[in-house]
């Protein structure tokens, strides 16, 4: 790049391949980093000591949110600039402005909530700027480039010739699009049973969610954050009143510590994820765990518009987004389908699959139904192969 802009020899850097940083003669450095997650470093510390005047991320939607929030508290923290006028010999400080870049193709990712989106509904805040391009603003993109785009399935021609950030080729996808947009306007009629379904969190931690369902149309949905769990109890014991709601058609996500909101409610369902699917005789037990067995039961149904929620605006936005990113992560050694994790969807999504995981526990009920199992037939009806990674 340097020679292409004619820099002066005596202006060039040097490169350090074993640090992989590059210096230069006036003591500027561009450190190149590797920005890929390791498991050995969760909390990104190779990043803490860092002082930097700006950053650039490359392919950023590939990139953990985590890493680079962190990389963000490190810009700004050398801004401070000594120069020499050349006619008066003045010394000068100068402060310059923190500056960080990313750059990436169309995703769902956190690249869509902090960018795309905020630009689309103009809420973008006043220090982020989002500059779109597409392949026709390079004038020296081959021909033949674009040709073949053209000629790309309908997704790869949205992303990557349109620049349409609602398409997505995000490998293991559960839900088709339509069937999550359908999700809001399926006509279903609902009947008198009411069904309490409840992902706890706690204080600092993600958000509280429950849902309110006649039958499988969800009629109410609540959003609570910063809330203790006997608070939580509170609120589900009017509903359920309110409602006249059977405890037993009550179930509450009762993971680890959150186990205390359900010991409050004697009689609930006590939702742990990672507990064995349910078993009935002609069901195909290649679950990994509830969770799964569970959101593979939803698929079905909003396959078959058989599925409602009642909302609107930011929480109808999030729903979609949330459902938008579950993704079928694997199968294991027992041949058993597994999702991915929720702390994976987390560094992706820069939060939790709240909303989501409130409408899968509904499932529950459905599967403990004589009448209403994931059987053969439904599960042999998804193309798995074309969903995996």
């Amino acid at each position: 790049m340097l020679k292409f802009y004619n820099i002066p020899k005596e202006w060039r850097w040097e490169l350090n391949g074993q640090t992989n940083t590059i210096k230069f003669p006036n003591g500027s450095e561009i450190l190149l980093l590797d920005c890929a997650a390791q498991t050995s470093d969760t909390e990104w510390t190779r990043f803490w000591s860092l002082e930097l005047t700006g950053a650039f991320i490359d392919e950023a939607n590939e990139v953990d949110a985590k890493g680079i929030a962190m990389l963000k508290t490190r810009i700004g923290r050398q801004n401070t600039f000594t120069i020499v006028d050349s006619l008066t010999g003045e010394e000068k400080t100068i402060k310059k402005c923190p500056k960080f870049l990313e750059c990436f193709n169309p995703n769902k990712w956190h690249v869509y909530n902090d960018y795309y989106k905020p630009r689309k509904d103009g809420t973008l805040p006043p220090h982020r700027k989002f500059v779109r391009a597409t392949v026709w603003d390079n004038p020296y993109i081959p021909e033949s480039y674009i040709q073949q785009l053209e000629r790309s399935d309908e997704i790869t021609k949205q992303r990557l010739l349109y620049g349409n950030f609602d398409y997505d080729d995000t490998p293991g996808k559960l839900f088709r699009w339509d069937e999550i947009a359908d999700l809001f306007t399926a006509n279903i009629e609902p009947d008198n049973t009411t069904y309490i379904s409840c992902d706890v969190a706690r204080l600092w931690e993600d958000k509280t969610i429950i849902i309110v369902r006649k039958w499988l149309k969800g009629v109410e949905v609540r959003t609570y954050q910063w809330q203790t769990t006997d608070q939580t109890v509170a609120v589900i014991k009017d509903l359920e009143s309110y409602y006249n709601c059977r405890r037993s058609n009550i179930c509450i996500d009762s993971d680890g510590v959150w186990g205390w909101v359900a010991d409050q409610l004697r009689g609930c369902v006590n939702f742990v994820n990672n507990s064995s699917p349910i078993k009935q005789a002609d069901e195909v037990r290649n679950f990994s765990n509830l969770k799964t067995q569970c959101y593979f039961k939803l698929k079905y149904l909003m396959e078959k518009r058989n599925m409602r929620i009642d909302t609107s605006g930011e929480i109808k936005e999030r729903i979609e987004n949330e459902l938008d990113n579950i993704l079928i992560k694997d199968v294991d050694n027992d041949n058993k389908i597994k999702l991915e994790s929720k702390e994976d969807m987390k560094k992706r999504l820069w939060h939790s699959p709240d909303y989501a995981d409130a409408i899968m526990m509904r499932m529950y009920w459905e599967l403990t139904k004589s009448t209403s199992p994931i059987t053969k037939t439904d599960v042999i009806r998804i193309n798995f192969d074309d969903m995996l990674y």
